[in-house]
């Protein structure tokens, strides 16, 4: 197991979450990660370029970096490190979510909308790494999935529909 089991008492919310296979998460954190892209990219801010464009990629650098690269770094480097090593130092789940979180807005600087869009979207990549961890999988390779997933929607609206 990645993380220790809460002390706390559970939520309605968590014991929901705990009830759901590995794979719903995943849905359901694409879900809820696109509908967030939908409201902040088509509803708030519709003038707002996506990052590839942002970045002046090409097609292929846009798939390579935004659709396997990035996902793959950044579930290191943001969840899996900063989870792990946060909760081991505060013992709560989620200031370690919360920390994994501002740090994957911060470091998306296209723009401020931009910021809070992923500011969001990790606190979904966050919660949805607690739970599989608690449950004794490893979230790496689904939350990976999920934002890979996620990455490559963003990529055929832009490059291929």
């Amino acid at each position: 197991m990645l993380l220790n089991k809460p002390k706390a008492s559970w939520t309605g919310m968590q014991v929901w979450m705990m009830k759901r296979s590995a794979w719903q998460l995943v849905a359901g954190g694409y879900v809820v990660t696109i509908g967030l892209n939908f409201l902040f990219g088509y509803l708030l801010f519709p003038e707002q370029q996506s990052a590839s464009a942002i970045l002046n990629f090409t097609v292929k650098e846009a798939f390579w970096i935004g659709v396997i690269f990035a996902p793959l770094l950044e579930t290191y480097l943001i969840q899996y490190l900063v989870i792990k090593n946060v909760h081991k130092w505060t013992g709560i789940y989620w200031i370690a979510v919360l920390a994994s979180a501002i740090i994957f807005g911060a470091s998306h600087t296209y723009s401020v909308p931009y910021m809070i869009l992923t500011f969001l979207s990790g606190i979904v990549y966050g919660i949805i790494y607690v739970v599989l961890a608690l449950r004794g999988k490893d979230p790496f390779v689904y939350i990976t999935l999920t934002h890979a997933l996620h990455n490559l929607t963003g990529f055929c609206i832009e490059h291929v529909f």
